[in-house]
């Protein structure tokens, strides 16, 4: 063979061991993949609870029969979880809600007020078939972050600028409750010269009053939702910013120094350095989505509190990247590709309830849904609680059995038994709002155990784990 042909051969030869290389690379990484969830909700709908169930019930999952329609649990292809989150720089408190949980009496973890992260790795065995080429066992990652509901509802001010945001805040004052229990602040804000030099003495008082304002308005019996900024609802956090709200936008040039400059540059500064980095590190990454919903909460607190909770579930479900999240797709630029709209306290109805709180869920996002429905993206709603508070019961009246619920009352520790009520399968009329028809009450925690798990302890979660990430373990 003369220099030319071994030269070709040795560059053959390169080829052969370079692909052989990257073939070997493939099958390694194919060993391991991750999947980023994000859990979303507003405040007070059970996001920390949810995390806190589902990591605890994956841990158990090799061992435990607690999750019979998640099917690589309930096939025994689970060898074994591992909690990661102790590598991250802001682990999730995981031992600490289940200490809380694990008491007797049990108690609900306190609400979140800085975000934290899990990472789970998560041994399985694959299935039979074709797929054992590349190796009898696998790795999936799993990342959820925890944070205040409070900042998810800041995201729809990243489109936003300050003259439309107030535009929308006007409309929203302008109906009851918010005109009623804010025309003293708004009366306050209308008489200001807003092209007069500013004052920020005055900017730090209409600003603290506002603030007020907006927990009056999230407290009962008003339980608004679309509160911006949201983070002027969490305590400690010093946000100077409230929304103009004037009959009319001040016309003309915006003095340099004036108010409003001040107040438009706050806004700007608020939006760039405070509400984009949470979105572009956290939120614009994620490859699926699970949106909590407290839908009894609605239905109990009437029409505004149902509006308003709507209102913000669309607005920050726009904030998301949908799309067809192939491999390519996956590696380059991630996109939500399915969603699952939960609605939790599950156990705080009757079983038979279970379907027409699907379909009030449904009714409530109708028009998110339809909008990811043409974008391609795979939606369902389930109603699920992530730790069964309840157990069921029953009662003879009038010589019919009439199924129930015995639990412990949140407000006052006592142990009732009842039938909580019916949910509806139509959005409620005018006069169903105004007949106080809805009374579902809040039940305290059973005892979550540290081991021997069962699936008593949550209603669907493994069904949701098989709609979320099943898929991943085939």
């Amino acid at each position: 063979m003369g220099i030319g042909g071994r030269l070709k051969s040795w560059i053959g030869d390169q080829r052969v061991e370079q692909l052989r290389d990257r073939l070997a690379e493939l099958a390694e990484q194919s060993t391991e993949h991750h999947l980023r969830l994000a859990v979303t909700g507003l405040s007070q709908s059970g996001k920390t609870v949810f995390i806190t169930s589902l990591v605890h019930h994956l841990l158990h999952a090799h061992r435990s029969g607690s999750l019979p329609f998640f099917d690589v649990a309930a096939g025994g292809r689970i060898i074994g979880s591992r909690d990661l989150s102790a590598q991250s720089s802001n682990p999730f408190p995981l031992q600490q809600a289940l200490t809380g949980l694990g008491q007797e009496p049990p108690h609900w973890p306190a609400s979140t007020r800085q975000l934290s992260e899990v990472r789970l790795a998560i041994r399985y065995r694959r299935p039979p078939g074709l797929r054992r080429v590349l190796g009898e066992s696998a790795t999936l990652y799993l990342d959820i972050i925890d944070y205040p509901g409070e900042w998810l509802l800041d995201l729809p001010m990243l489109e936003l600028g300050f003259e439309q945001w107030c535009e929308n805040q006007r409309r929203l004052f302008e109906r009851e409750p918010r005109l009623s229990v804010a025309s003293s602040w708004l009366a306050r804000v209308r008489e200001v010269d807003w092209h007069a030099s500013a004052d920020p003495a005055l900017l730090q008082e209409l600003s603290e009053s506002f603030a007020k304002l907006l927990q009056v308005l999230r407290s009962d019996p008003y339980a608004l939702s679309l509160l911006q900024p949201g983070r002027c609802l969490l305590p400690g956090e010093l946000v100077q910013l409230f929304p103009l709200v004037l009959p009319t936008w001040p016309a003309g040039e915006i003095p340099d120094g004036s108010f409003l400059a001040l107040l438009k540059a706050r806004y700007e500064r608020y939006r760039e350095q405070v509400v984009r980095p949470f979105y572009l590190q956290h939120f614009s990454r994620f490859d699926r989505q699970l949106v909590l919903v407290d839908c009894l909460k609605t239905l109990n607190r009437g029409e505004a509190c149902f509006t308003d909770m709507q209102r913000a579930l669309n607005g920050i479900l726009q904030s998301f990247n949908y799309g067809r999240n192939g491999f390519l797709r996956r590696l380059f630029k991630p996109r939500i590709d399915r969603v699952l709209f939960a609605s939790t306290k599950a156990d705080h109805v009757t079983a038979n309830q279970h379907h027409n709180l699907d379909r009030f869920l449904e009714l409530m996002i109708q028009d998110a849904q339809r909008d990811m429905g043409f974008e391609g993206i795979e939606t369902r709603c389930m109603a699920i609680a992530s730790l069964r508070s309840t157990q069921a019961a029953e009662a003879q009246v009038d010589g019919q059995t009439l199924s129930c619920l015995r639990g412990w009352r949140k407000d006052s520790d006592e142990e009732v038994a009842l039938f909580p009520g019916e949910v509806p399968t139509e959005l409620p009329s005018a006069d169903d709002w105004t007949q106080e028809r809805f009374r579902f009450i809040d039940f305290a925690p059973r005892r979550l155990p540290q081991h021997e798990l069962q699936p008593s302890h949550h209603i669907r979660l493994d069904q949701l784990l098989e709609y979320m990430t099943g898929d991943q373990f085939r």
